[in-house]
């Protein structure tokens, strides 16, 4: 299906065109794409799956450097989890999709911690300092082979995956799943 709409840019306000397209992407099933440009700059694109499948859970043992190169297919509701350094990424309104490798969800971290290490440095918070540094610390030590961690990704809607032979994949009992933020407003009929 593709279809377009008119809508005013929330920057400009000047009329602009929304294009909406449905697509079957791989590992996340169909899925409503929505881009729209601006002339004076602003962009916007967005893409919201349209199917759900059983909540799902992987679990990676991240042990050696060849583990980094895992494909890790998170989606929009997807939640991140390695507790060797205390980091969970829950979904919110404005989570993106993506589709990386462990090493691509460390670096993602990575740039998170350094921003907030360097903002605490600056506010002068000594715990928040010490904290952000020993989280860097791990995951350089990981990247290098020398740090093991487990990745955990669980999607109540079942449209994330870590696409490696030793990851481990399980179903998320339905009470557990309700616990789990989705990231987007769910309607169920």
């Amino acid at each position: 299906m593709n279809l377009t709409t008119n809508a005013s840019c929330p920057i400009c306000s000047v009329e602009m065109q929304f294009s909406w397209e449905t697509v079957d992407i791989p590992h996340f099933g169909e899925a409503m794409v929505i881009a729209g440009v601006c002339d004076c700059g602003y962009r916007h694109n967005d893409t919201i799956l349209l199917t759900q499948k059983e909540p799902v859970r992987f679990t990676l043992q991240v042990t050696s450097i060849e583990d980094l190169d895992a494909r890790v297919i998170r989606s929009s509701s997807g939640t991140l989890r390695i507790p060797q350094l205390g980091v969970d990424i829950e979904p919110g309104f404005a989570s993106d999709s993506y589709i990386s490798n462990v090493e691509g969800v460390l670096e993602r971290i990575e740039g998170v911690v350094g921003f907030a290490t360097r903002s605490a440095r600056e506010a002068e918070s000594q715990e928040s300092v010490r904290r952000g540094e020993e989280i860097l610390d791990k995951i350089n030590l990981a990247r290098n082979g020398r740090f093991p961690l487990t990745l955990i990704l669980e999607d109540p809607l079942g449209n994330s995956a870590i696409d490696c032979e030793k990851a481990v994949k399980s179903t998320i009992p339905d009470e557990d799943a309700a616990h789990l933020k989705t990231g987007m407003i769910i309607v169920d009929v």
